[in-house]
């Protein structure tokens, strides 16, 4: 009798380990598995006029078993169209694709008049979450199109 109890009770943990389900991944815009260098944004349905917002998201995905994890470095190049433009460049991490958190590094442009590569850089090191994305705010009253350039190595 005990023998039939404790194999229904192994059953039991068995069937419920199976029930779960495993979450579905969250649509991104482009993945990174390996060493990276492009830049996102920029073409001109990318145009930004006034105070207007763009936001990318990446899934980066490790091809390797031993669990390597990746820098990143971050530029901002601004493609100015007309006006004044100012805008805000913010990186965010993830674990789950849902509940993000800003990092502490930002790009920030102000009162720019002319096409321009900003000094600042976004620099991610032993970057372990599975999502990064990135949001441009502007501000000002301009058009521009922003390019954001990411370049990343494997650790």
């Amino acid at each position: 009798m005990k023998k039939l109890l404790f194999f229904l009770s192994m059953m039991l943990v068995m069937v419920s380990v199976n029930a779960q389900t495993t979450p579905t991944e969250v649509s991104t815009d482009a993945i990174i598995q390996n060493a990276y260098n492009k830049y996102i944004w920029g073409t001109t349905a990318d145009t930004l006029t006034n105070a207007d917002t763009l936001t990318f998201v990446y899934r980066i995905k490790s091809r390797s078993t031993s669990g390597q994890t990746q820098d990143f470095t971050v530029k901002l190049y601004s493609d100015f169209v007309s006006g004044t433009a100012g805008g805000t460049l913010v990186a965010y991490s993830s674990p789950d694709g849902v509940n993000y958190a800003s990092t502490t590094d930002t790009i920030t442009v102000a009162a720019l008049t002319g096409d321009a590569m900003d000094t600042e850089v976004i620099s991610l090191s032993d970057y372990m979450y599975p999502y990064l994305k990135f949001i441009y705010l502007q501000t000002g009253t301009a058009v521009t199109i922003p390019k954001v350039y990411v370049y990343s190595k494997r650790n």
